[in-house]
């Protein structure tokens, strides 16, 4: 059994919002997390003030409790939590939209014109994973879903997942015979990240991507010097992390539904 913690970066008005997930084995989850405390209490010596949750756009920015923390010291710190998560083999799946780009296609393809660009993204990630762990042998029930609380998404998107509609079978070919989602386990679950360490994980994995998919997208400026390839850097070797492109956003023969994600998605991810 797996646990796919997530977050999600740039739903606060950005141009390009990104979701991450984490995919952790549920045998091996107590070390990642125990090994996440004890970093975080590192992180509360060095500022002198007890961290309870590592939010990613204050730490990158310098801001709040990080003002002390140079540039160059953040920067370290964020090469280290990547390759700290590298070396533990979890796989990484994400969504990414084109803010404006959801939006037209949400005026012109009934399919999504009820769904927000949070519920957007979320599907395709339920969508990814479903994909990606079908192939494996007996796993029915194989992964939950653990996301960031979000009181205005909870009983839309369980709804979403209990009665996915009928548009999201070609995503993963599930014929007659299969369950829909069949590999998802019961219903998602929203928690407190201050509690959940790997969900704050996924809040850096999420605010990387989306700093890249912005530099190279030329939708924003970068901030200081090299920034495009320090977070080139980092964002490839979180892509370098996932279950797979191929699952995410198939580019030989997409089916329709992956179509629709592709139609959305920033141009530098198709």
């Amino acid at each position: 059994m797996k646990f796919c913690y997530l977050d999600e970066s740039g739903t606060g008005g950005q141009p390009i919002s990104v979701m991450a997930g984490v995919v952790v084995d549920a045998n091996r989850m107590h070390l990642t997390k125990d090994a996440w405390s004890a970093l975080l209490k590192q992180l509360s010596e060095i500022v002198g003030s007890s961290i309870q949750e590592f939010h990613s756009h204050k730490f990158y920015s310098g801001s709040g409790i990080w003002r002390g923390l140079d540039g160059a010291h953040r920067a370290t710190i964020i090469s280290t939590i990547i390759e700290w998560m590298k070396e533990r083999k979890h796989k990484v799946v994400y969504s990414a939209l084109d803010v404006e780009r959801h939006r037209e296609q949400q005026k012109e393809n009934e399919r999504i014109q009820d769904l927000t660009a949070w519920r957007t993204m979320a599907l395709h990630v339920a969508l990814s994973l479903q994909r990606r762990h079908q192939s494996e042998a007996n796993n029915k029930g194989h992964t939950v879903l653990v996301f960031d609380e979000q009181v205005k998404e909870k009983d839309q998107f369980t709804k979403l997942v209990l009665n996915p509609p009928e548009w999201t079978d070609d995503y993963y070919d599930r014929g007659t015979k299969r369950k829909a989602l069949d590999q998802l386990i019961d219903v998602p679950h929203f928690v407190d990240s201050r509690q959940v360490g790997l969900v704050q994980i996924a809040d850096l994995y999420a605010f990387i991507l989306r700093r890249h998919f912005e530099l190279k997208t030329g939708v924003d400026e970068p901030k200081y010097d090299d920034e495009m390839n320090k977070v080139g850097a980092w964002a490839q070797d979180i892509l370098n992390q996932t279950i797979g492109n191929g699952h995410i956003y198939p580019k030989k023969k997409p089916s329709h539904a992956a179509q629709l994600f592709l139609s959305v998605a920033p141009e530098c991810c198709v």
